[in-house]
């Protein structure tokens, strides 16, 4: 889940509904400036399910003892994360081999903090072998340790970083983060890049400089479940709440920086 303030409680999204935001914020990806995406099917494939792992997951809410919050989706054990992330990308290895190559590596990113907190983690280790050699198979490239960037055609790490970009954008909006610099925002596929700021008064309504979509204004929903209060006893009482919870609906707006 996707754990965003809001009074005294959370509004609880899941990670499938960021994903499906994520999906519809890239699809107007591309202007003047800024390139289309290509192969846009498999691309927009690994934006939309670049989380399609979570579902049994986010199916309920879990507990954290420690703080006594709903578990968050930065907050889960380490060895369910790793189960997560390659049910992510083996799920469509056989009908979107491209798309499962950047949705295996936006994970490959994650997991490399982990070894670099962990040089002796087993099964980070394991996960880095697995990642490196289902990548290698699926895009035809020679196998070897470690580098695995060093040998990725460079239309994947375009198209891997453009993944990066949606679906941190999607996690500002659900958040209500008010600030986000964003670095390495691919202008085009020649390897051009620029630095992207996104700002906000009130963790809805955004600014976005420079502006790389193809309308000047845009308008997004998600969907999540609100609770009451932050903190809970025991799983027993949040369960409860969770299931008690009322829906709520989260509009967003992108607009162009220096536009009203």
């Amino acid at each position: 889940m996707i754990r965003r303030e809001s009074g005294g409680g959370w509004i609880l999204v899941t990670q499938h509904d960021h994903a499906l935001l994520s999906f519809r914020i890239m699809n107007f990806w591309g202007n003047g400036k800024f390139s289309g995406i290509v192969p846009e099917d498999e691309v927009m494939t690994a934006v939309r399910e670049h989380d399609c792992g979570w579902r049994r997951a986010d199916s309920s809410v879990d507990f954290n003892p420690r703080n006594g919050f709903p578990r968050s989706f930065t907050e889960m054990r380490t060895g369910e994360q790793f189960r997560i992330w390659s049910d992510c990308f083996e799920s469509r290895a056989e009908s979107h081999p491209y798309a499962s190559v950047l949705i295996a590596l936006h994970f490959s990113r994650f997991n490399e903090k982990n070894i670099a907190r962990n040089p002796d983690d087993a099964a980070a280790l394991s996960l880095r072998e697995k990642i490196g050699d289902f990548v290698s198979e699926k895009l035809g490239i020679r196998p070897g340790d470690g580098d695995l960037d060093g040998r990725l055609p460079p239309d994947v790490r375009t198209n891997l970083r453009l993944l990066q970009v949606g679906d941190v954008i999607s996690l500002a909006l659900c958040h209500g983060w008010r600030s986000l610099a964003i670095d390495d925002v691919p202008v085009d596929y020649s390897g051009a890049a620029v630095g992207m700021a996104l700002e906000s008064e009130d963790g809805l309504n955004y600014s976005v400089s420079p502006n790389p979509f193809s309308e000047k204004f845009l308008s997004f929903e998600v969907s999540g479940a609100r609770l009451g209060k932050k903190s809970f006893v025991g799983r027993r009482e949040l369960e409860d709440a969770y299931g008690r919870a009322s829906g709520e609906t989260l509009g967003f707006t992108l607009r162009a920086g220096g536009e009203r």
